[in-house]
């Protein structure tokens, strides 16, 4: 009977203009975005196979140089690929280099990142797939499940279907059914067939999987939602106005507010203001290790008396003074990353109050565009830089002449991307989590369907 009671309902759904309005609508917003996500994601894959252009360019084509010039002025650039699913959720690629330029006196500062977005996009948050299911996704099912038995009770017909052999809440089960499957189809398959079309680098089939689940227990909350509103038994406007004042809630006024307080309790200094402390907590560093290195100047003003040994002596010098910026730079930066992460720890507690934050965080995790992929790209970038200060530092207070022979015998780097399993270990808790809270809900709104008034 089930059967028979949804397959009408999807006719009657299919009949109806403004349902095949609503869908129609849904493909083209979710094509859409994931369209300008694949375009973005291929900008970045030439972006990266340029960079790599030029580090193997600087190798092959490169003559005799100093060492401290192929280890410092030179450096390398490590690179971060795309994100396996970088098409479906931009995440905070707007906002995190993907590109760090490594040299043995330190890596590039974060204060000192170039934020090439656009400040008006940054600010409005990116338009993507993720952004599409988050925030259209529940306000579509809550467009076509506002009126799953009111308008018939007010007509009076509810009462002639139940007087056929079929229960108010079979006929309820088979209309949310049919709803949730006609917004699911779009809402899955368009995305991951977009993004299947595009090259991947990492494991495209498990990450989908994950995302697949995290969708269709993110969406079954919001249908739980609306069968507990409809349960209820007010009229269609009452149900109208009382879901769309909870999509606000949920979606705009609890994530605002969980952000506002977030920023009142560990306020964030800007990139500027972190710009100037840094810049004046190596300044002195920086003087002082350049009067070292003018007085050696002054002692040696021709290079015919400086020798190898004061060659070397100069070095030592210069590492020295690089030295100490850099550990000027790394306390700042220290400063600023440990606000970033109580920002973070708070963000993870508050984010319970909404499902859209914890959406956002498990599909973040599994396209792979969240804070720790990047972070986990600059802990591999540090491991690297100290593999290059090993390989280059000898050969730098040594004041050697490197041949082609040793420049292409230095270390280079290779982001190792995580396994699947991983970030799908990270998601599986708050997505047991959201589909708890969903069947929590349709149990509730099916048990209030007992005492519904006809």
């Amino acid at each position: 009977m089930l059967w028979f009671l949804a397959r009408h309902e999807w006719r009657v759904l299919s009949a109806s203009r403004v349902n095949r309005l609503v869908i129609v609508a849904f493909a083209f917003a979710l094509g859409g975005a994931s369209m300008l996500g694949a375009m973005r994601a291929a900008d970045e894959r030439d972006t990266i196979a340029h960079f790599q252009d030029r580090n193997f360019d600087a190798r092959e084509t490169a003559g005799d140089i100093p060492a401290n010039v192929a280890a410092n002025e030179r450096g390398f650039l490590a690179l971060l690929p795309p994100a396996p699913l970088g098409a479906l959720a931009i995440g905070q690629g707007d906002v995190y280099p993907n590109y760090i330029k490594v040299t043995a006196r330190s890596l590039d500062a974060l204060v000192s990142g170039d934020q090439i977005e656009h400040p008006l996009a940054v600010a409005n948050g990116p338009f993507d797939a993720a952004f599409v299911i988050l925030f259209l996704y529940p306000l579509l099912i809550f467009a076509t499940s506002f009126d799953l038995t009111a308008t018939e009770r007010e007509q009076g017909t509810l009462r002639m279907v139940l007087a056929q052999p079929v229960t108010l809440r079979g006929l309820v089960a088979a209309k949310m059914m049919v709803r949730a499957v006609r917004l699911l189809i779009p809402a899955l398959t368009i995305p991951i067939a977009i993004a299947a079309l595009a090259p991947v680098d990492g494991e495209l089939a498990g990450r989908a999987a994950v995302w697949t689940i995290a969708v269709i227990a993110y969406g079954a909350i919001w249908h739980g939602i609306a069968l507990l509103v409809n349960a209820r038994g007010w009229t269609t406007p009452a149900n109208a106005l009382v879901l769309a004042g909870i999509w606000l809630l949920f979606a705009v006024v609890g994530p605002s507010t969980v952000n506002l307080l977030i920023a009142i309790r560990y306020p964030m200094p800007s990139r500027v203001e972190a710009a100037v402390q840094a810049r004046a907590a190596t300044q002195e560093a920086t003087v002082q290790g350049s009067r070292q290195l003018g007085q050696f100047l002054q002692d040696h003003p021709t290079s015919g008396n400086v020798g190898r040994e004061g060659m070397r002596q100069f070095a030592v010098l210069q590492a020295e003074r690089d030295r100490r910026v850099a550990d000027r730079l790394t306390a700042v930066e220290s400063t600023f990353n440990a606000q970033l992460d109580k920002q973070r720890r708070l963000a993870s507690w508050l984010s319970v109050l909404s499902p859209v934050m914890i959406a956002q965080t498990v599909l973040l995790e599994t396209a792979g565009t969240s804070t720790t992929r990047f972070d986990r790209f600059r802990a591999e970038a540090a491991s690297f830089q100290r593999q290059w200060r090993a390989y280059f530092e000898p050969l730098v207070l040594d004041a050697a002449t490197l041949t082609p022979g040793e420049q292409r015998a230095a270390p280079s780097f290779v982001y190792d991307e995580e396994p699947a399993s991983l970030a799908a270990g990270r998601v599986a808790a708050a997505i047991v989590a959201m589909a708890a809270v969903a069947i929590a809900l349709i149990a509730g709104g099916f048990r209030r369907y007992r005492g519904y008034r006809l």
